[in-house]
């Protein structure tokens, strides 16, 4: 008998649904004064597409890949509107009076009278302008400024990186984590270069757009001895200049206004040292890439604090960003990184003594991926280090973003790199150019909406 019940559940359940699905297809109509509605299965679950496809173009504005459309298309006003600051993407300040990146917000309204210079350092993860590029160049779009900044002498991504075209030869290369001297005063970005014979560095402005020149370059160097530089300027201007000796580092302009190519080399280098040239404006917004592959960020704590406060004599940077922690964590690291948390907190304490004007972010660690018992996903160190950081941020009384969240949280990393096209590359660890382009986005998106909250305080 039971199983007769059965059958007659079953195919009462075939019945009605029959019915509905009749009903479904048969027309609204009237009996008397009642009205028949047609029917609809899927009512509850049906939504409005047009929201939805607002909705996905709001956030994510980027539509192709390519180095000519790098900016980031963002409307300035209304600010409130423009800069969401969704879930998951908001800076968390964790100074008492939240008042970490006043003076950065406040340079920012003078962006059009004289420079904002942001210090971005970071590792593997931003080197090459990959996520750097379309941060400044959305930036300079909405501030001001042409130029990509900083650029060291000699640089192992030189090769793929698109924002400005580089060449270099016979440099011998001390850096925070590579060869390194207690004779050799490490610059800026970490590195330093001894010029050795028959040096040359040739730097171009990017491919696209095309007839593009460079505004202004300076050099930056230190040497006991005077010493003659010797650059090409449109393979055309050939100019010595003779440097003065300087024992701290030193800024010197060339004579490379609107210039398509420069060619700079050495001739008799005795005791110089350089660092690298500055490609800026007067005025504007400008992203130094300060990237070091396989830095920790605790090698930071290394670098002269004397050569560092000259070097912020000239730049005067407003902001920091700090992007750290691929490289300490590992599929099979079970620490939890109180002493990652140590080392950092001092590195950022003597970062904010060095630059007192300068507000500083933390910014989280990335999601990586491995191999967990045959499946690719999150690898466990990574929510220890996010929490670490989150303590440093807290401890020191500076600014932190979520980049992890920001990135869509766990796995995240795994769905940017089996998108079409890709946004991460399959070692589930760096971005490709779209994929920076996108958290590019995200941090503009999540510092902006921070400087509208900071513009209305009263005593803003």
């Amino acid at each position: 008998m039971q199983v007769n019940q059965l059958k007659k559940s079953f195919w009462l359940l075939l019945i009605v649904i029959g019915a509905l699905l009749i009903s479904s297809l048969i027309p609204a109509f009237k009996i008397g004064s009642i009205d028949i509605k047609k029917s609809d299965l899927l009512a509850d679950i049906k939504t409005d597409p047009q929201p939805i496809q607002a909705e996905v173009q709001a956030m994510d504005s980027i539509v192709q890949d390519s180095i000519v459309d790098s900016v980031i298309q963002i409307k300035l006003e209304p600010i409130a509107e423009a800069f969401p600051c969704p879930d998951k993407n908001c800076l968390q300040d964790f100074s008492p009076d939240k008042s970490t990146l006043k003076n950065f917000f406040r340079a920012l309204r003078q962006a059009n009278r004289k420079q904002v210079r942001i210090a971005f350092y970071g590792d593997s993860f931003i080197e090459g302008d990959v996520l750097c590029g379309s941060f400044r160049d959305t930036l300079q779009g909405l501030y001001g400024g042409r130029g990509v900044g900083f650029v060291p002498i000699a640089s192992e991504v030189a090769q793929y990186r698109t924002s400005i075209q580089h060449t270099y030869s016979n440099w011998e290369t001390y850096s925070l984590v590579g060869k390194k001297s207690s004779h050799i005063t490490l610059g800026i970005s970490g590195h330093a270069f001894i010029p050795l014979p028959e040096n040359e560095a040739e730097f171009k402005p990017p491919r696209k757009p095309a007839n593009k020149k460079f505004d202004r370059i300076s050099l930056f160097y230190k040497s006991k001895n005077k010493t003659l530089l010797q650059y090409v300027v449109n393979d055309t201007i050939f100019v010595n200049d003779t440097l003065p000796a300087s024992q701290l580092a030193n800024q010197v302009k060339l004579q490379a206004e609107q210039a398509a190519v420069i060619k700079l080399s050495f001739a008799n280098p005795d005791s110089v040292l350089a660092y690298g040239l500055n490609f800026d404006t007067e005025t504007g917004i400008f992203v130094d890439n300060l990237a070091m592959r396989g830095n920790s960020g605790i090698g930071l704590y290394g670098l002269d604090t004397i050569c560092l406060k000259q070097f912020d004599h000239y730049l005067k940077y407003n902001l920091i960003l700090l992007q750290y922690g691929l490289n300490v964590v590992t599929e099979t690291d079970s620490t939890d990184y109180t002493w990652y948390e140590s080392r950092m907190v001092k590195v950022v304490n003597r970062l904010q003594k060095v630059f007192p004007d300068a507000g500083i972010i933390l910014i989280g660690i990335s999601d990586r991926a491995a191999n967990q018992n045959g499946k690719i996903k999150t690898i466990p160190a990574i929510d220890r280090m996010r929490k670490a950081q989150l303590k440093i941020a807290q401890r020191t009384q500076i600014a932190y973003w979520d980049l992890f969240e920001a990135m869509g949280g766990e796995n995240s990393i795994v769905k940017f790199a089996e998108a079409k096209p890709p946004l991460a590359a399959k070692d589930f660890t760096h971005l490709t150019f779209l994929g920076g382009r996108r958290l590019a986005k995200k941090l503009t998106d999540a510092l902006l909406f921070e400087r509208t909250r900071y513009d209305k305080k009263p005593d803003s």
